[in-house]
C-alpha cells in the first residue's frame, strides 16, 4: 500500500501581492483567505498598515491565513498625510509601493534594503513621472514620493521588469485621465503582467491590450474603482516546484491535489520542462503527478525561461542529477534578483563540483558529474537557498550557510523537504 502524509503548500505569493494591493484601493471590504505567512508578504501587510489602511489578520487550523482588508476609501481606514515605508527586500513592495504612494495624500518616504536599494527602479519612476507622478529620486534613497497622478501616454521597455508594468497598470484607473502604456519587447515574466491584469479584473477593473511586433500596448480608462471581494488564494507554484524537483531527484512518486497550471502559466511551466527531460508526469485540471513506475533516467535538455524566472535555479538543481548538458536561456534579468542568481548561483554550485558555466543570459550545467563536500553561501536569497537543499537531498555532507533566508516565501520549506524525504513511496497533498 502506498503511504501517505500531508504537506500544505502555502497560498501563491505572486496573487497575494496583487490581491492585498488591490483590496487596499477599494472603498469596502475585502476578505482573502489563503494568504501564505512568509516575509514578503508579512511586510506588504506592515507597509499598508503604516499607511493607514486596516487589515485584521486571522490565522486557521490548516497552517493558511485569512485577511480582512478595509480598503484606503473605507470609513475604517485612517489615511494620514505622512508616512515612512520601509519595504526591506522585497522587489516586488517596492515596485508596487511607488505606483501606491501616487494615489496617497501627502508625502510618502519610501527606504529599502541594501540589496534591494540596488535593483532596477529608474525606469517605474521614469514611467510614473511622464504619467503626472511628483517623485524625488536622485539614486540614492529615501525616496519621496507627493500625491499626484494625470496619466497619458508613457513608453517603457520591457526586457528589465514585469513589476514595472504591473505597478502602472494597478494605479493608473486612479489617474485624472486615462492611460496608454507602451511596452517595447522583448518583455520578460509577460505573464505575470497577464496575471495583474486577472486580478484587476477580479476587482471589477478592465484593461485593454494590443499586441504589435514591437510593443504591447496596454489602455486603461481612468474613473474606474476597485471593488471589494471574498476570494481564495490558489497554491504557490514556485514552492510546489520544490516539491516536485524532489520527487525527480529521490525517484518517488507524488501527488498535488488542488492545483491548476492555469493559475501561474510561467512557473507551472516547470512541469513540462519534468516532461521534456522524461519523467512520466500526470496533468489534471485539479492534480499534478510525478511517477516514478520505470527507471527512467533524467536527460538535459534546452529551454527558454523568460516567462518562468523563480524556477531557474529549482531546473538547475534537477538539471546536476540529469545526463548530458541542460541550457537555460533568456534569463538576463536574474541578476537583478536578491541576488545575482546567474553568477553567484554558478559560484556556489562549483564549490560543491557542479560543472556549470554561464553567459549574461544563460546558465549550462553538465550533470551526472560526481559531487564534494563543500561550504556554500546563499547570499541572503531564498530562491538559491532552496535550490542548494535539493541538492543536498543527494549531496548529504555539503554545508549551507545562512539557510534560514528561505522565510522570505517558504517558511516551511526545511520542514517540508524532510517529511517527504522520510516518507515511503507516495506524498499526497490534500487540502
Amino acid at each position: 500500500m502506498l503511504n501517505e502524509s500531508t504537506i500544505h503548500i502555502p497560498g501563491s505569493k505572486y496573487i497575494a501581492n496583487r490581491v492585498i494591493v488591490l483590496a487596499s484601493l477599494t472603498e469596502g471590504k475585502s476578505i482573502i483567505h489563503n494568504v501564505p505567512d512568509n516575509q514578503d508578504i508579512n511586510i506588504l501587510i506592515q507597509a499598508l498598515e503604516n499607511i493607514g489602511i486596516r487589515i485584521a489578520v486571522q490565522n486557521s487550523h490548516n497552517k493558511s491565513r485569512e485577511l480582512v482588508i478595509w480598503g484606503m476609501y473605507s470609513k475604517e481606514s485612517n489615511i494620514g498625510k505622512k508616512r515612512k515605508i520601509d519595504v526591506g527586500e522585497s522587489g516586488t513592495l517596492l515596485r508596487f509601493t511607488v505606483g501606491l504612494a501616487c494615489l496617497l495624500d501627502g508625502v510618502t518616504t519610501i527606504t529599502a534594503g541594501l540589496r534591494n536599494q540596488k535593483r532596477p527602479i529608474k525606469p517605474l519612476i521614469a514611467a510614473l513621472q511622464t504619467l503626472g507622478a511628483r517623485i524625488q529620486f536622485n539614486s540614492t534613497y529615501p525616496l519621496c514620493i507627493h500625491k499626484g497622478l494625470t496619466g497619458g501616454r508613457v513608453v517603457i521597455e520591457g526586457g528589465t521588469s514585469s513589476q514595472f508594468i504591473s505597478s502602472l497598470l494597478i494605479v493608473t484607473p486612479y489617474s485624472l485621465k486615462d492611460s496608454e502604456i507602451v511596452v517595447q519587447k522583448p518583455v520578460v515574466s509577460s505573464h505575470y503582467i497577464n496575471l495583474t491584469i486577472r486580478e484587476m479584473q477580479r476587482f471589477g477593473v478592465n484593461v485593454k491590450s494590443e499586441d504589435t511586433e514591437k510593443t504591447i500596448v496596454f489602455r486603461v480608462k481612468s474613473g474606474q474603482k476597485y471593488l471589494p471581494v471574498n476570494t481564495s488564494l490558489p497554491k504557490d507554484w514556485s514552492s510546489a516546484n520544490y516539491l516536485l524537483a524532489e520527487s525527480v531527484i529521490l525517484k518517488k512518486t507524488i501527488k498535488i491535489r488542488n492545483i491548476n497550471t492555469d493559475t501561474n502559466l510561467g512557473e507551472s511551466k516547470f512541469v513540462h520542462f519534468l516532461q521534456q527531460m522524461g519523467c512520466t508526469v500526470a496533468i489534471k485540471p485539479d492534480s499534478i503527478s510525478i511517477l516514478h513506475e520505470q527507471d527512467i533516467q533524467l536527460a538535459g535538455i534546452e529551454v527558454d525561461m523568460k516567462d518562468s524566472p523563480d524556477s531557474v535555479l529549482t531546473l538547475v538543481a534537477v538539471a546536476v542529477f540529469a545526463r548530458g548538458q541542460t541550457v537555460i536561456n533568456n534569463i538576463s534579468h536574474l541578476i537583478h534578483k536578491e541576488s545575482d542568481r546567474i553568477n553567484q548561483a554558478a559560484a556556489e554550485l562549483k564549490k560543491i563540483g557542479v560543472m556549470i558555466t554561464t553567459t549574461e543570459d544563460s546558465i549550462t550545467i553538465l550533470g551526472k558529474q560526481p559531487l564534494i563536500q563543500g561550504v556554500t553561501e546563499t547570499h541572503n536569497d531564498h530562491r538559491l537557498a532552496m535550490c542548494l537543499g535539493l541538492i543536498k537531498l543527494v549531496n548529504k555532507d555539503m554545508k549551507i550557510k545562512n539557510a534560514d533566508c528561505v522565510v522570505k516565501s517558504f517558511p516551511s520549506f526545511w520542514e517540508n523537504i524532510n517529511q517527504f524525504n522520510m516518507t515511503g513511496v507516495e506524498w499526497l497533498e490534500i487540502h
